[in-house]
């Protein structure tokens, strides 16, 4: 038995068993609820659209949530929604029209893209939920699609890594790469460093911003995506050097420009930036991929799939791998939060899995040694 009120759409659940007069006095509670002017906010009612739901949701709720960059996505996928069924009344949206929807989004993009609109987009029913424009949320009367993420990504072997960063010391962007290969930070992180961040003579780093491009705003400052990759980190000899050779580098490049560099502030402290354009201004990361395809060239590397990430995957794989060190360190190093997320980077155990089932059999096997 179906009930409408106001164009809102209420269905019965199935009793299993229990008191008819019990569920029908939930049920005509539930309909007075609803149907209480006092539950709508005074910028919604009944005839609110998704499109006009995303919109605030995205201006008011997630924007004070995620990162620049992550809004723009959030942007992206609400926009799959709103141009499918963006006219319609959230109250009307049902799980056939849902499920009518996500079938045409699978028809022009991977599952893995499809799973993360319709995470996105159930976000913003929950808040319709809670501003009492629907009773449930229609996306979790849909199946989600069955996506399973890439996780193949290239890490260089340590010899490899060695030859990269070698090849790429005479570039311009090359202390970059070093901290990208040596380091194994994000490339955000890297780019985020300002001269004030560091200090070369105890070869130390404060890791305490980021900057990324994204279709808003262009490249801009903004958080460290987690955490844990704030702190103090240490550097390698290498990574000193080439910073101090960077140093003199940026210095004589500014002292010849004929305009001056624009400032850049974060926080209310304006910064002097460790890696800048030939302008002054701040780096996309685009920039410091074409640096790694030349040096990866350089060295006789295959330059397909070796990017900024590529760093990231090499380090952790190579301490855990080959520095026989424990995982918590290592994500520790690279500045992660959760040695789940370090665990994802491995694409290599070694000689752990022989060095382990050599242990065990020390311990366990009667027969062994003999």
């Amino acid at each position: 038995m179906a009930c409408h009120l106001h164009g809102r759409r209420w269905q019965d659940a199935p009793s299993h068993g229990s008191d008819p007069e019990r569920g029908g006095a939930r049920r005509d509670e539930r309909i007075r609820e609803l149907d209480t002017p006092s539950r709508l906010s005074s910028k919604f009612d009944a005839d609110t659209t998704v499109t006009e739901l995303l919109e605030w949701w995205l201006e008011t709720v997630a924007r004070h949530q995620v990162k620049v960059s992550t809004l723009d996505s959030y942007r992206r996928f609400a926009s799959y929604l709103t141009d499918g069924i963006g006219s319609e009344r959230i109250a009307d949206v049902s799980a056939e029209g849902l499920t009518a929807w996500q079938s045409g989004l699978m028809d022009k993009y991977a599952p893995y893209t499809v799973l993360n609109c319709r995470k996105v987009c159930r976000q913003a029913f929950l808040e319709a939920m809670k501003l009492g424009l629907i009773a449930g949320n229609p996306f979790d009367l849909v199946k989600a699609p069955r996506a399973k993420r890439q996780t193949a990504g290239r890490a260089l072997s340590p010899a490899e890594a060695k030859s990269l960063i070698s090849a790429a010391q005479d570039l311009r962007y090359g202390a970059a790469i070093t901290l990208l290969f040596c380091q194994g930070w994000r490339v955000s992180e890297v780019l985020g460093l300002a001269w004030g961040d560091l200090d070369l003579d105890a070869g130390t780093a404060r890791i305490r911003r980021g900057a990324a491009y994204t279709t808003s705003t262009g490249t801009a400052l903004g958080p460290t995506k987690t955490s844990g990759a704030e702190g103090v980190h240490f550097l390698a000899p290498i990574s000193v050097a080439r910073l101090r050779r960077h140093l003199d580098d940026q210095t004589a490049e500014r002292e010849r420009s004929s305009t001056p560099w624009p400032a850049h502030v974060y926080d209310g402290e304006e910064l002097s930036m460790v890696f800048t354009t030939q302008a002054g201004g701040l780096v996309n990361r685009q920039a410091v991929v074409t640096d790694i395809g030349r040096a990866a060239k350089k060295t006789k590397l295959d330059p397909v799939g070796i990017a900024t990430h590529t760093g990231r995957r090499t380090v952790i794989t190579a301490l855990y791998a080959n520095g026989n060190l424990d995982l918590g360190d290592v994500a520790r190093h690279v500045g992660h939060s959760d040695t789940k997320t370090t665990a994802s980077y491995l694409r290599d155990l070694g000689q752990r899995p022989a060095d382990t089932a050599r242990a065990a059999a020390r311990l366990l096997d009667p027969t062994f040694g003999e």
